[in-house]
């Protein structure tokens, strides 16, 4: 399995691109904000001007939270509000924490001060899956999904401060000759961009362009490359323990998972450092795991 995982990893530092599915390289590209404007205002649906970027919380402590980090989070010309993140591996309570992310930017909403008339400005949470969560045959074929608040009796919306927009990479199988317009583009780039060696003919258009040029490997300064590798190797091993809790069955506790995760990197060698970046285990916990292992 670890010299499976470290072909992979070779051949992805080979290709064209980078991955926009790593953390890396999806805060690479979408950091510039041009890129994430016409991102959210095509797939959303939004006419977004002006965002400024502001400082994510840090919400996940183990791996498997962290794997959907709080990616982005930024503010709109209107004061809107839009978190924007990347899961890779699929989470059993993962629509309860869209939620739990909603509620922390509109409870931060609230102003230091004795009387508020609750006016609040809206929320979107955009998250981009590497997985399928909406299972419903009726929902088989639809990519984006899209949540907000509605009321049972009219069947109109109860309020537009709360959005939910889930964007299911894997249901999306087009090819570049099959593409019809700019959503279709931002998601075929999303899922294939690390795979391709140049910029198919049938993609146009300046911004995608500057997607492409951006993602460039060649781009990369030593220390960015540094970081894209590591951030290469936390995709693989959280989806080879994705595979492995399917096998084996869901284990109960967080810190038991991530024990199991440095269980396995220690037995493969890998490096102290990367074990407790990849685990979030202290030093100490670590150097104890590694002690308890079979000399080999």
């Amino acid at each position: 399995m670890a010299k499976a995982i470290l072909q992979t990893q070779d051949e992805d530092l080979q290709s064209v691109y980078i991955n926009p599915l790593t953390d890396f390289g999806f805060k690479k590209i979408f950091l510039n904000k041009e890129l994430l404007i016409a991102f959210l205002n095509d797939v959303v649906g939004t006419d977004i001007k002006e965002i400024q970027y502001l400082p994510t919380e840090g919400l996940g402590n183990f791996i498997e939270e962290r794997t959907a980090v709080f990616d982005l989070l930024c503010t709109t010309e209107k004061d809107d509000y839009f978190i924007v993140e990347m899961q890779l591996g699929k989470q059993t309570y993962f629509r309860d924490r869209v939620l739990f992310y909603a509620s922390h930017v509109i409870r931060k909403q609230a102003p230091r001060k004795k009387y508020w008339n609750y006016n609040l400005k809206a929320v979107y949470v955009v998250s981009i899956l590497n997985f399928i969560t909406f299972t419903e045959e009726s929902a088989k074929k639809e990519v984006i999904e899209r949540v907000y608040l509605y009321r049972e009796t009219t069947k109109t919306q109860f309020s537009d401060k709360l959005n939910m927009i889930f964007v299911e990479l894997p249901k999306f199988n087009k090819q570049a000759a099959e593409l019809q317009n700019n959503t279709d583009t931002w998601l075929f780039l999303l899922k294939n961009t690390f795979v391709l060696d140049t910029c198919p003919p049938e993609i146009t258009g300046r911004i995608f362009k500057l997607f492409l040029e951006i993602a460039e490997i060649k781009q990369l300064t030593p220390t960015e490359m540094e970081t894209y590798k590591r951030s290469l190797k936390q995709n693989f091993y959280v989806r080879d323990i994705a595979n492995c809790a399917r096998m084996e069955g869901r284990m109960e506790g967080k810190m038991e998972r991530s024990r199991q995760l440095a269980i396995k990197l220690l037995t493969r060698n890998e490096p102290i450092e990367d074990v407790i970046y990849l685990t979030d285990l202290s030093r100490d916990q670590v150097l104890e795991l590694l002690s308890q292992l079979p000399k080999s």
